[in-house]
């Protein structure tokens, strides 16, 4: 953790520094998640723990068609990450490309390169289709501690007035060699549908989405080839708002919140809590975003 801190706030100097950059600082919280320490399956779903993370990263322009997005990304799937991604801007397509680092995921693995890359294809104003995808790049497992995060994303949206309706299909993974007989995967899959609202000259943005959510976690006993999981599925409903409160600085809030939920321990049906609120799960993102350009005329 204090190595993790030590490059956030490397990250915020840097930052800082930068003349014309747009900088964001998010908190995430959130219980709907496997403990990260298990190595063997659980028959109930704890939700007394709450694993959290922060994310500071900026933006700004190289050129007219080019822009930078550097910074550090917490996720509850694939840990921390360390971006510099360059993207090019044009009418009708944007471009993505850039490295990626797992920052102090493992004791074992201080830093785990990857390369990013992204496609963005649009009519403007009438429809677009994307895609985004992350991997580690290297062999697979030599030492205990050793890692491999992967990200993909595929969205297809169209214009309405006054929104952006889209279905998106995201998957996560984070796979670590915990001990030497043993591999987990922590995986992440999403099916959703959302729309993103706003209106010209008003301050207040809001994206509503509604979701299905699998969450996996899996231990592979290398030594005699057997797997062993647990499962949680959700109906999930998601409420994302971002309010300008002047030309600098705007308020961001994320909350995702479980409609129902079920789960599993290979083949058995994993126990869930039934009361208020050890039954409530959830996902929270809060944090600014500050335009340091104004600031600095």
């Amino acid at each position: 953790m204090k190595k993790t801190v030590f490059s956030l706030l490397f990250v915020i100097t840097f930052l800082i520094s930068a003349s014309g950059m747009e900088i964001s600082t998010l908190f995430h919280i959130s219980d709907i998640s496997f403990d990260k320490k298990d190595t063997s399956t659980v028959s109930s779903l704890s939700t007394t723990t709450y694993p959290w993370g922060i994310s500071i990263f900026g933006t700004d322009s190289i050129s007219e068609d080019m822009r930078i997005k550097a910074g550090v990304f917490y996720d509850p799937v694939l840990r921390y990450t360390t971006y510099t991604l360059f993207e090019y801007q044009h009418e009708f397509f944007k471009l993505g490309v850039g490295p990626f680092f797992g920052s102090f995921n493992t004791p074992g693995t201080i830093l785990k390169s990857g390369i990013s890359t992204s496609v963005r294809i649009e009519l403007p104003g009438i429809v677009y289709a994307s895609l985004k995808a992350d991997s580690s790049i290297g062999s697979r497992f030599v030492k205990v501690g050793d890692y491999i995060q992967e990200y993909n994303k595929i969205s297809v949206g169209y214009y309405i007035p006054n929104a952006i309706c889209s279905v998106d299909l995201t998957s996560k993974s984070f796979v670590t060699k915990q001990a030497t007989n043993l591999e987990v995967d922590d995986s992440f899959t999403e099916y959703a549908f959302k729309v993103d609202m706003f209106q010209k000259n008003v301050s207040f943005r809001a994206l509503l989405s509604f979701a299905y959510q699998t969450l996996t976690r899996t231990y592979l006993d290398t030594s005699m080839s057997i797997s062993h999981e647990n499962k949680l599925n959700s109906l999930i409903l998601g409420t994302d708002f971002s309010f300008k409160l002047n030309d600098g600085l705007s308020l961001i809030t994320n909350l995702e919140s479980n409609i129902y939920s079920f789960g599993y321990n290979d083949t058995t049906v994993l126990n869930m809590a039934t009361t208020w609120p050890e039954n409530f799960l959830f996902r929270i993102t809060t944090g600014v975003s500050i335009d340091l350009d104004t600031y600095k005329k």
